[in-house]
């Protein structure tokens, strides 16, 4: 196997690692739990403010329908873009990682109550955040998707709407910021999974990383061109 499948499934171990010691620290680690408390007070809005109704409508974008029509999107682009394979690995992890998540968030319910929080405490299954965990999967997903030329700034959304559902189920007091944090890394963990495979199964002479290659749009066979040219009678 060769370093560039190691790297990233050597990436996605420690992602998974890093799910499960996340999960022992703000279940079992007092000073992680009240820093955890103290982020979660310090991010809440009002609930009648602006930005609290602001917040909700991002969040709600991670919800199961939109992910659903989103990730649809992302496999019809890339099999427009002409990538198989990378429509398959975006379906993949947006499902692996939801599943993942919904799995871990029944295993480890537990109450996670802060006194000085106050009324206003996450559901004892909210280890790790399903909507960050939904908005990360499927900006990893178009990531994949896209073709070379496009990655940058399909990685630059993605991350960007993660990101911000991440901050908006803070903000609404759904989720401790650890929650947050375990979704992403359940994603991440999913996302170089599929970087994995898709270097793994990449067609031989492809070194963009599992990405698709894309033929010269004209070929120019330049033996035969300057054959033809010595074979041209010069003009006087």
């Amino acid at each position: 196997m060769s370093d560039r499948v190691k790297a990233p499934l050597a990436a996605c171990a420690a992602c998974a690692l890093g799910v499960v010691a996340l999960g022992a620290l703000v279940y079992g680690f007092g000073p992680v739990e009240r820093v955890d408390g103290k982020l979660f007070l310090h991010l809440a809005a009002d609930p009648f403010s602006r930005t609290h109704e602001v917040a909700e409508l991002v969040a709600r974008l991670a919800d199961p329908l939109p992910l659903v029509l989103m990730l649809a999107a992302v496999c019809l682009l890339a099999l427009s873009w002409g990538g198989r394979r990378e429509a398959v690995a975006a379906v993949a992890v947006v499902a692996g990682a939801n599943i993942t998540t919904q799995i871990l968030k029944g295993v480890l319910a537990h109450p996670r109550y802060q006194p000085y929080t106050g009324l206003n405490q996450p559901w004892s299954d909210a280890y790790p955040s399903g909507h960050t965990t939904a908005a990360a999967s499927i900006g990893i997903a178009l990531a994949l998707a896209a073709p070379p030329r496009l990655k940058r700034p399909a990685a630059l959304a993605g991350a960007g709407f993660a990101l911000a559902v991440g901050l908006c189920v803070a903000v609404l007091q759904w989720h401790f910021v650890s929650d947050v944090v375990g979704a992403y890394l359940v994603s991440a963990a999913w996302g170089f999974a599929a970087l994995a495979a898709l270097r793994l199964t990449a067609p031989r002479g492809d070194a963009g990383g599992g990405t698709r290659t894309h033929k010269p749009a004209r070929a120019v066979d330049f033996e035969s061109t300057a054959y033809a040219n010595s074979a041209t009678p010069a003009r006087s």
